[in-house]
């Protein structure tokens, strides 16, 4: 089986999608209001993750992506509307085209271009011109008794955003903070400083639980601490800058930064 899903409900309107494939792990998010329902992120278009969402709740649902990387938007084609940030329309183009897609995986792991190849036939499903929509900084969404808000938090990808529930103080902040680390090195990321800044934004809300894009959930509030001291390291110069599996990286306690 190419994609498995696991659905564990945080309350009655709220559930965490566990995506994991052979080389892959993604955890997306679907929130139910009373009118709508908002799907966060959409892995990739290896299950119908469509089918899972409408087991969950009958209420019309639309997607709103954290960043426009492949593995969030992956089957955005099953959804009607789709939304994402202004700034990442270059990444997005980048990750629906099939050919870069393919030099990607060649970039990573043995054997993934083959495990991608299904994949890569659904992106092309993806309407590029009719399905979409932008947002920008502060954006609120209404779901119908559930307010959700647009935190932009550049630095993995020019258009990355944290979606905040104060009513709740849940953050979802897609690959923004993870547990294992941070890829600055992609095309369409920032620079350390600009990612930097996105930390202090996070840090100054009155957050209650993190919810992240890939590995364990929630994610203890003192990784936030870890990679802004490893984004100072790598400022000052001070950072020990290795080489693992073809990745520039920068350590620090649990996480890692990785650099162009």
């Amino acid at each position: 089986m190419l994609c498995k899903y696991t659905v564990t409900p945080l309350d009655r309107h709220t559930f965490v999608i566990e995506e994991k494939t052979p080389f892959t792990q993604a955890l997306c998010y679907l929130l139910c209001g009373e009118t709508s329902a908002m799907l966060i992120d959409t892995g990739l278009p290896l299950g119908d993750m469509k089918k899972i969402v409408d087991s969950l709740t009958p209420l019309p649902i639309f997607v709103v992506n954290t960043h426009a990387h492949f593995d969030h938007i992956g089957s955005n084609f099953r959804f009607a509307e789709c939304w994402y940030h202004e700034d990442d329309k270059e990444v997005f183009a980048l990750h629906t085209d099939p050919n870069y897609l393919v030099k990607l995986a060649k970039g990573m792991l043995p054997g993934f271009v083959g495990f991608l190849a299904p994949a890569v036939k659904n992106i092309l499903k993806i309407n590029t011109a009719g399905q979409y929509h932008y947002f920008s900084d502060g954006h609120v969404f209404h779901l119908g008794g559930r307010d959700i808000e647009v935190v932009h938090t550049p630095g993995h990808s020019k258009g990355s955003v944290c979606l905040w529930e104060a009513a709740t103080g849940m953050l979802f902040t897609g690959d923004t903070l993870c547990e294992w680390g941070l890829l600055l090195g992609l095309e369409g990321s920032c620079p350390t400083e600009t990612y930097l800044d996105s930390l202090q934004k996070i840090k100054a809300l009155p957050f209650q639980t993190l919810l992240p894009g890939h590995h364990g959930w929630p994610v203890d509030p003192s990784y936030i601490e870890e990679y802004e001291a490893c984004a100072l390291s790598i400022l000052d110069g001070s950072a020990e800058i290795k080489v693992v599996q073809k990745l520039k990286q920068a350590t620090h306690g649990r996480i890692l930064i990785a650099l162009p």
